[in-house]
């Protein structure tokens, strides 16, 4: 397969301060779940129809995570937050009902996010719903109304978490947690080793919460290596 790759400077840093964000990126109207996966493994990740490997100056500290399924052991904090959600259905679909989503991705990125270009229509399709490879929804219900939505793509060995958005007014049910354990738990169930979670940024706050799920994998020149903590 030939790609026509881009550098793209995508300015400030989303995850750490004075630091600029510089990817290399192509895109395809297809590709294969397990050329995807070697990828992963050598620091890609997806959005939409783009693949992009970050290449910014100076910083390495986007380092790929991933979490062994048959092996996570919960925490006692993981466990209550099992327990507070034990009222949640979850089913998985294909890429299917894409107004429903789109009303709970919106309500979440203007509440969180202030409204901008990623809540529009036309912005969400194209980051979440055009997907060259398999891509999968798991929706979220409480006595069937919606209250989260995430985005996993299928893999040979695993799946890779995409993105999760949950109703704003259920922020006490620590719903970003309970989803990746979901997502660990329905991989396993696939009879898949791993889920990816996509980066993990030390000094990164809001990306702290991935080396929560014990035990993980970091990619360490490009090796993973096993974490316990």
């Amino acid at each position: 397969m030939r790609v026509q790759l881009f550098r793209i400077n995508h300015g400030d840093c989303p995850y750490l301060p004075d630091r600029t964000w510089v990817t290399h990126t192509f895109q395809v109207g297809s590709l294969s779940e397990s050329l995807y996966e070697s990828m992963i493994s050598q620091g890609w990740r997806r959005s939409g129809t783009a693949f992009y490997q970050n290449h910014c100056p100076g910083c390495n500290l986007c380092i790929p995570i991933r979490v062994p399924t048959h092996d996570f052991s919960p925490t006692k904090s993981q466990r209550r937050v099992l327990k507070k959600n034990s009222d949640v259905e979850v089913r998985m679909s294909p890429l299917e009902d894409e107004a429903e989503a789109y009303e709970l991705y919106r309500l979440y990125n203007t509440t969180r996010h202030g409204e901008d270009e990623t809540a529009s229509r036309a912005g969400f399709r194209s980051f979440l719903f055009d997907s060259p490879i398999d891509t999968r929804v798991m929706w979220y219900s409480v006595g069937g109304r919606l209250v989260g939505i995430g985005w996993v793509d299928v893999v040979p060995n695993g799946l890779s978490s995409v993105y999760f958005v949950f109703d704003p007014a259920e922020s006490a049910r620590s719903l970003g947690t309970f989803s990746a354990m979901k997502e660990i738990e329905t991989a396993a169930a696939m009879g898949k080793s791993w889920l990816y979670l996509g980066f993990y940024v030390p000094g990164c706050h809001k990306m702290s919460y991935k080396r929560r799920f014990r035990p993980f994998q970091l990619l360490e020149d490009g090796r993973w290596a096993d974490y316990e903590e």
